[in-house]
C-alpha cells in the first residue's frame, strides 16, 4: 500500500444483491485490483474508489481489472470523468481490462490520453 488514500480504504467491499465488486489495494504499486461487476448495485463503490484516485495528485494509478466481469456505461463513464480531472502526468493504466471496456474508451473517448491500457 504505497499510497496514503489507500489505508483508508476498505480491502474488500461489496454492494448489497446479487451483483458483487470487490475492490482490494495493490501491495507493490498505487492502485486496486477489481473484481465482479460494474453496474447500478455497485457503483456507489466504484464511485468511491475513483474519487480516492482523484484526490491524489502525482503518479500513475494501477487498475487490475483481470477479475472485472462486467462494467456498464454509466461506470466507464465515471472512468473516463476521472482520468479527464487529472493533472499534468498523471494517468490511470488499466490491465487486462474488459474486451467491452476497451471497445467503450475507443468509441466515445478515443484521444483521453489519461488512461493507459496496459499489454500483458
Amino acid at each position: 500500500m504505497n499510497d496514503p488514500h489507500e489505508r483508508n480504504a476498505r480491502a474488500d467491499e461489496a454492494a448489497p444483491g446479487s451483483e458483487q465488486l470487490r475492490i482490494c489495494p495493490l501491495t507493490d504499486r498505487a492502485g486496486v485490483e477489481v473484481a465482479g461487476e460494474v453496474c447500478l448495485p455497485t457503483r456507489a463503490v466504484w464511485e468511491q474508489a475513483l474519487e480516492r484516485v482523484a484526490q491524489r495528485h502525482h503518479g500513475s494509478y494501477h487498475f487490475d481489472l483481470s477479475g472485472l466481469t462486467f462494467i456498464d456505461m454509466a461506470g466507464a463513464t465515471a472512468l473516463a470523468v476521472t482520468a479527464q480531472s487529472l493533472h499534468g502526468e498523471q494517468r490511470l493504466v488499466l490491465k487486462s481490462p474488459p474486451p467491452a471496456l476497451s471497445r467503450q474508451l475507443e468509441l466515445f473517448w478515443p484521444d483521453l490520453s489519461a488512461i493507459e491500457v496496459a499489454v500483458s
